[in-house]
């Protein structure tokens, strides 16, 4: 999302025109979910997808088409197996919204430059797109008051009626941050892995020839720190996760002690269920509540049979990607942590 909302600014702030397509609902068997997003502009590559296929060029077309009418609308469409067809949005499998980014609107500009100074800083927000005009930038607080009761706002939401007075509700995120600690065969897998999944990555080992980021390009960082003796700055927020790959048991049981009182979003230790019976062991020993210890997930890893390196960094991404689909690591969740499948 970053990297489409950055690409929109550039190209609005060098005076060119675009548009996009952004899934608002589904209710269907449509390839993707609410906020998947496609930016388009004339004689030009889309960035993005909302699921590929007849419903992407149709989306595409259409994108391009509002552009030269401005504003923005809903279309709904129902999935056939021989093609799809526009319907009406109480029986569609997916409704989109189609939203034009005209080229010299300063108002817009200054919006969207400021939802992507907010994503880069990492605080949520989101943007309300109306039949026509600027977008406006909302914080947490102004979005509960507009949203219907129980919706949290994730993603995307339409709202109002769209044959009336639509209006769509985008939401902005930066990816889920992993702290990775340890950087040995499986960790450099497993970053690779979870940056292709859209999360981003920050690796820590204590091991200058370990922690250098041509072993981790993907990575959104590499640090070299001392990992018994965390600083702050280096441990998960509520909204992140931890998944700890050292090289030995003790050095895992320093990191427990640092990070479980964070209470990330996830916390993943790779190893054995007698790992996990030493390691549960010893912090219960500590005074560590039974609670606490539940958050811990061990073994990290969906049950796949797998043992290289790359098969056990699928088991954990894997993993990590069922629960993001859930909607369980968003800021919203619960902070009980999903044991092992």
């Amino acid at each position: 999302m970053e990297a489409l909302l950055r690409r929109a600014v550039q190209r609005l702030a060098q005076g060119h025109g675009l548009a996009f397509a952004a899934v608002a609902e589904r209710t269907g068997s449509a390839p993707r979910g609410p906020g998947a997003l496609l930016l388009v502009e004339p004689d030009a590559p889309a960035l993005g997808t909302v699921g590929g296929g007849l419903l992407e060029a149709r989306a595409q077309a259409l994108a391009l088409d509002v552009l030269t009418q401005s504003g923005g609308r809903a279309v709904s469409f129902s999935l056939e197996h021989d093609g799809l067809s526009q319907a009406g949005r109480q029986t569609a499998d997916v409704t989109l919204w189609l939203q034009a980014l005209p080229a010299g609107d300063g108002a817009l500009l200054t919006a969207l430059e400021g939802a992507l100074e907010r994503l880069s800083a990492g605080t949520p927000c989101w943007l309300l797109w109306e039949a026509s005009g600027p977008p406006l930038l909302l914080d947490r607080p102004a979005l509960l008051a507009r949203l219907p009761e129980g919706n949290g706002g994730a993603g995307a939401v339409l709202l109002g009626n769209p044959e009336d007075r639509p209006a769509f509700l985008l939401g902005l995120r930066r990816p889920c941050r992993v702290y990775l600690y340890g950087a040995g065969h499986v960790a450099v897998e497993t970053a690779d892995l979870l940056a292709r999944m859209a999360f981003s990555c920050t690796v820590l080992d204590d091991r200058p020839d370990y922690a250098r980021p041509e072993r981790f390009p993907r990575a959104e960082a590499v640090l070299c720190r001392d990992l018994a003796h965390l600083a702050s700055r280096d441990l998960p927020g509520p909204e992140d996760c931890a998944l700890l790959m050292s090289r030995s048991h003790d050095l895992d049981l320093l990191l427990l002690r640092a990070i479980l009182p964070a209470e990330p979003a996830f916390l993943g230790v790779l190893g054995s269920r007698k790992k996990g019976s030493f390691l549960r062991a010893a912090l219960a020993s500590e005074g560590f509540s039974q609670a606490q210890l539940e958050r811990m997930v061990l073994p990290v890893g969906l049950p796949l049979g797998g043992e290289t390196p790359a098969e056990i960094a699928l088991s954990v991404a894997a993993q990590l990607v069922q629960l993001r689909s859930r909607g369980e690591l968003s800021f919203s969740s619960s902070k009980k942590s999903e044991k092992n499948c």
